[in-house]
């Protein structure tokens, strides 16, 4: 097993914090680098939170976490996302057969025809306009 070896430029960032915890890292990295100890930004944050001067999350709820957790066996049901609010939920009805869907395609069929039929009696009735326009602007001109 490894034994807890201590690391001089840690050390000397969590003194300085013990010291001032307002402490800026620029003025404590320039501090290490008279000591010529080499200093990092992670190694500020690290000290601030062994601290306890800031928060850290909780470790393994991450990406990582997230994806081993997809990449795991699905040996539990799987559950539908939880949806927003306001949000109307997932309909539970199977999907219909083909033999379901015949009537719906003959009520289909027949709108579709009365739908047809409706716009020829409009396109006689435009045409009809059409002509009697024609007629009365060819009696004005000529």
């Amino acid at each position: 097993m490894a034994a807890n070896k201590s690391n001089p430029a840690m050390d000397f960032l969590l003194d300085s914090l013990r010291a001032n915890r307002d402490a800026v890292y620029k003025d404590v990295a320039a501090e290490a680098g008279k000591k010529k100890l080499k200093v990092y930004p992670i190694m500020w944050g690290r000290a601030k939170t062994l601290l306890g001067i800031v928060k850290m999350a909780p470790r393994g709820k991450g990406k990582a976490a997230r994806a081993k957790a997809a990449a795991a066996p699905a040996a539990a049901a799987p559950t539908a996302p939880k949806r927003g609010p306001g949000r109307p939920r997932k309909s539970t009805k199977p999907a219909r057969s083909a033999k379901a869907a015949s009537p719906s395609f003959d009520g289909t069929i027949e709108s579709i025809v009365a739908a047809v039929k409706s716009s020829e009696q409009s396109r006689s009735r435009y045409r009809a306009a059409l002509e009697r326009i024609r007629s009365i602007v060819s009696d004005c001109l000529g």
